[in-house]
């Protein structure tokens, strides 16, 4: 018997609602797993989730959020994979710019931004998988924000950085081949360990046009315009070849 859109919302949402707050990977799939199983007896006998739970599923969430302990080890592994991670994008960047420079404002406000971002994320997520299904708005407004907000503080790191002095390091062109080369290692590790292609699909996007039109005698403004429309358009069929592929694999 399948369950109902009710059940599988539910399990979704207490699934990142769990995930968001930090807790093991693995206990919250036998956790899911083993209320889906109560769900589907419950579903046969005609019950639905507020009976099966006891309570509100957002109280439901809550409660089991606070009865589980926060998983510090994956949490240490996200961050020491984001970080470099970061950097990778940022070295790659620079690399087809030419040049390789780093301040100490940088060094420091790019990790310190990659962590702040998955909190605020965390965050995020954690309030939307437990909000009304009807909050399309404050959902939407949530998104926005977070897209937004990387963008926003590396713009303000970019004006500290050009207001405080801070001692920099310069890499000649053997150090840049070597950043760029850990770089794309660091991108392939990480696409590995998460299991996606979506870490080296965006660099491709982002930086393959990019340097593809810099050879090229089309005016820089022509470059940026064609860079974008091909990173939106490539990111736009990569995603609805993802979507393709969830909706196959839940039918």
């Amino acid at each position: 018997m399948e369950l109902s859109k009710k059940s599988r919302d539910f399990l979704d949402d207490l699934a990142v609602y769990l995930m968001s707050s930090g807790k093991s990977e693995d206990e919250v799939k036998e956790v899911v797993e083993e209320l889906k199983d109560h769900l589907e007896e419950a579903e046969r006998a005609g019950k639905g989730v507020d009976e099966v739970v006891g309570q509100s599923p957002k109280d439901y969430m809550q409660h089991l959020g606070s009865e589980m302990t926060f998983d510090v080890k994956g949490f240490v592994k996200i961050v020491a994979m984001i970080i470099p991670n970061v950097f990778a994008y940022i070295i790659i960047a620079n690399f087809i710019q030419g040049e390789m420079t780093f301040s100490t404002v940088q060094l420091i406000g790019f990790p310190l931004i990659a962590v702040l971002f998955l909190l605020a994320a965390s965050q995020a997520f954690r309030h939307m998988s437990v909000r009304s299904k009807e909050s399309k708005f404050k959902n939407g407004a949530t998104y926005i924000t977070l897209a937004a907000l990387p963008m926003t503080l590396f713009l303000g790191l970019m004006i500290l950085d050009i207001f405080v002095e801070t001692p920099t390091i310069v890499f000649g062109p053997t150090g840049q081949l070597v950043l760029f080369g850990l770089a794309v290692v660091t991108l392939l590790t990480v696409s590995v360990w998460t299991k996606t292609w979506i870490n080296l699909i965006i660099p491709i996007l982002l930086f393959g046009p990019q340097y593809a039109f810099a050879q090229t005698s089309l005016p820089l403004e022509q470059q940026l315009i064609f860079s974008m429309l091909i990173l939106f358009v490539g990111m736009g069929v990569f995603l609805f070849v993802w979507w393709k592929k969830n909706q196959q694999g839940q039918a």
